[in-house]
C-alpha cells in the first residue's frame, strides 16, 4: 500500500510538472511548434503532386488520342482504353496518398483557436489567426478538390467505357464527354483555390515566423 501511494504521488508530481512546463511555454511558441508539426507531415505532398502533373500530362495525350480514333472504330483503341484505365487508377491512388498526409497534417496542427488567443502581442496574435486561417482555408479547398477529383477520374473512366462498348451511341459517348469535361473543369478550379490558400500561407508562415524571430531552414 505504501509504494502504491509512493507511485500515485509520483504521477501526481509528474503530472503537475509537465502542466506547469506547458504553461510556462509562450503561446506564440507552441503554435509555430503544432505549424512545424503539420509542415512535416505532409513532407511527401510536393513529390505526389509533380507525380500527379506527369501521370495527368500523359493520360491526357492518351485520352485526346482514344477520342480520335475511336471515333470511326473502337477497335483499335482497346489496348489504349486497358493502359489508361491502369492510369487512372495510379493517379487515384496518389490523390490518395496526398489526402492521407494533409489528413495527417491537420491532426498534428490540432485545434489551435485558443492558444493564437492567448498570444499576448497583438501584431503576433493577428498574424498567427491569418497563418491559421490559411492553413484551414487550404484544408477545406483540399477536400473539395479531392471530392471533385475523384469524380473527373470516374468520368473520364465512364468515357472509356462507353467507348469499348459495341453498341454504344455517338450520343451517349458525347454526353459521357460532356460529363467529363465538366468534371475536369470543376477540379481545375479547386486546385487553383487550394494552390491559392498553399500560396497564401506560405506567405504569411514566413512573416509570423520573422515578426516571432524564428529562424526559417
Amino acid at each position: 500500500m505504501f509504494m502504491r501511494k509512493i507511485i500515485s504521488s509520483t504521477a501526481v508530481i509528474l503530472t503537475m510538472l509537465v502542466v506547469l512546463t506547458g504553461c510556462g511555454t509562450p503561446a506564440i511558441d507552441l503554435f509555430i511548434d503544432h505549424v512545424e508539426k503539420a509542415s512535416a507531415a505532409e513532407t511527401e505532398v510536393p513529390a505526389l503532386f509533380e507525380q500527379l502533373k506527369q501521370l495527368e500530362e500523359k493520360d491526357q495525350a492518351h485520352y485526346a488520342n482514344i477520342l480520335e480514333q475511336g471515333k470511326d472504330s473502337n477497335v483499335n483503341v482497346q489496348t489504349l482504353i486497358d493502359n489508361s484505365a491502369k492510369a487512372l487508377e495510379e493517379r487515384k491512388q496518389a490523390m490518395d496518398k496526398v489526402k492521407q498526409q494533409l489528413d495527417e497534417a491537420m491532426k498534428q496542427l490540432g485545434d489551435q483557436t485558443s492558444t493564437v488567443k492567448d498570444i499576448k502581442d497583438d501584431g503576433l496574435r493577428q498574424q498567427a489567426q491569418d497563418v491559421l486561417g490559411a492553413y484551414n482555408g487550404r484544408y477545406e479547398a483540399f477536400q473539395q478538390f479531392y471530392k471533385s477529383y475523384d469524380e473527373w477520374v470516374k468520368a473520364e473512366q465512364a468515357v472509356y467505357e462507353q467507348l469499348k462498348a459495341t453498341d454504344t451511341k455517338l450520343k451517349s459517348i458525347q454526353e459521357s464527354v460532356a460529363a467529363r469535361n465538366q468534371a475536369f473543369k470543376q477540379a481545375e478550379q479547386f486546385k487553383e483555390q487550394f494552390n491559392g490558400f498553399t500560396e497564401q500561407f506560405n506567405v504569411k508562415k514566413q512573416a509570423l515566423y520573422a515578426a516571432a524571430g524564428v529562424n526559417q531552414k
